[in-house]
């Protein structure tokens, strides 16, 4: 049976075969954010970006990653099919638009880890197909005019986000939160809530207290990326008055 080395904190450890190092990590001997060394490539990687890890790594989630849906005739870009690794646990399942969304309004990086059921492995964003800035423009040329998913996913072309610090009041008609945003356009924003789990589509209702040169106003607005605790939503009513004066800030900030 094949055996593999192993480093942790910079020590090497083996050579085990893949069910010891399965039980090294269920016992805590090693962790999932280790190396091991793969000779078909010569690099180290990380033990759950390993291929013959993948389903141990997948079920080792508080929620599990399940194989339940087959993919085949879907829609590269609507259907939910998308999982994003963060602080060891797994969020989704996201759409393509979804994961460009969140590309475009950095809750995703191109550093972060990616899954979808036909990939032997866990990938960086960086280096799956799907999301390579020529794939993501080319999206945008041939679609953006015919589709109005795609249009609203692009709004950031439209209008450009900056960072913004103020306090925010949330509520959905059943409880009231207080957060923080952290960025904003005329089109959306972004913010961090804790210990509060809003849905995709999700409608929102914020009151954004004064910051910077932008006066206390409010918005309407649907969930279109989290997370963790970070949402991103986009305007679905906001006044002219109050997005013109965000469109002054954001040119002046940018």
């Amino acid at each position: 049976m094949k055996k593999y080395f192993v480093a942790k904190e910079g020590i090497q450890k083996g050579p085990w075969t893949l069910d010891e190092i399965t039980q090294n990590i269920q016992s805590k001997v090693l962790s999932w954010n280790d190396y091991i060394y793969d000779e078909k490539v010569n690099v180290w990687l990380f033990l759950f970006e390993f291929p013959s890890l993948t389903e141990a790594f997948n079920k080792s989630f508080k929620n599990p990653v399940q194989k339940n849906k087959t993919l085949t005739n879907f829609d590269t870009y609507k259907d939910r099919v998308w999982y994003i690794l963060k602080s060891n646990e797994n969020y989704g399942p996201f759409t393509a638009a979804e994961m460009i969304q969140m590309l475009q309004s950095r809750t995703l990086f191109e550093f972060d880890f990616i899954w979808r059921q036909d990939l032997s492995s866990w990938q960086r964003v960086s280096d799956v197909e799907d999301f390579k800035p020529e794939r993501i423009k080319e999206i945008y040329n041939i679609s953006a005019d015919q589709d109005d998913d795609i249009k609203k996913t692009f709004f950031r072309r439209r209008f450009p986000r900056v960072e913004y610090k103020c306090e925010l009041l949330i509520h959905d008609h059943q409880r009231v939160f207080s957060a923080e945003s952290i960025e904003i356009s005329a089109g959306g924003a972004s913010f961090k809530l804790d210990q509060v789990n809003f849905e995709i589509d999700n409608q929102i209702y914020l009151h954004f207290k004064p910051g910077g040169d932008v006066p206390a106003f409010n918005a309407t607005c649907k969930i279109v990326s989290k997370n963790g605790s970070k949402y991103g939503v986009a305007f679905t009513t906001i006044s002219n008055t109050v997005k013109d004066q965000i469109v002054k800030y954001t040119k002046k900030a940018a």
